[in-house]
């Protein structure tokens, strides 16, 4: 694929991406647009996009929940956060996302073996979690597992190939792996 075709499917994308969040085509172009990105700029704008898809909770009382969860969770009340992380999961079991804020909050708190059970649980609600895969490698590598370390990131980088985390892989931003 030519660079110029490549950088018109992203701008088709980016425009498609203007629809409402909660559609599901428009996540797709988002991931879709994000794979390709050509440069960080582009790639921190559309996981931000994406980002704001994952926190966007099912309804307005598992929104009232996470919400109030991730606000334990920057006061440090990182049990009052599972408290509440807790509920959301129970509530909303297929909510990616409850899962994946429980397993930064497991991981916050050294918990590597919980954390990496909810990473699992959002790997399965979806594939394409990027930030649950970059959390994976963090925990495989602060535990001295730098081989599944770098699995995780190299399948993070399918979806978004900016990744912060590369540097596991010592590999620089934009570089082919």
């Amino acid at each position: 694929m030519t660079k110029v075709f490549r950088r018109l499917v992203t701008i088709l994308l980016l425009w498609f991406s203007a629809l409402p969040l909660w559609a599901d085509d428009s996540y797709d172009a988002l991931m879709a647009a994000l794979a390709q990105a050509d440069n960080q700029a582009q790639a921190d704008q559309l996981s931000g996009e994406i980002w704001q898809f994952w926190l966007t909770a099912p309804d307005g009382a598992a929104q009232e929940v996470l919400d109030n969860a991730m606000q334990r969770r920057q006061a440090y009340d990182f049990l009052g956060a599972l408290d509440h992380l807790d509920r959301l999961i129970d509530g909303w079991p297929d909510y990616a996302e409850g899962w994946n804020q429980r397993a930064t909050v497991h991981f916050l708190r050294g918990d590597y073996a919980a954390s990496l059970a909810d990473v699992a649980e959002t790997l399965a609600r979806e594939p394409r979690h990027f930030g649950a895969l970059a959390g994976k490698a963090m925990i495989l590598f602060n535990q001295g597992n730098t081989p599944l370390a770098q699995i995780a990131v190299r399948e993070a980088l399918q979806y978004h190939p900016f990744l912060h985390e590369r540097v596991i892989l010592d590999i620089d931003a934009g570089e082919e792996i």
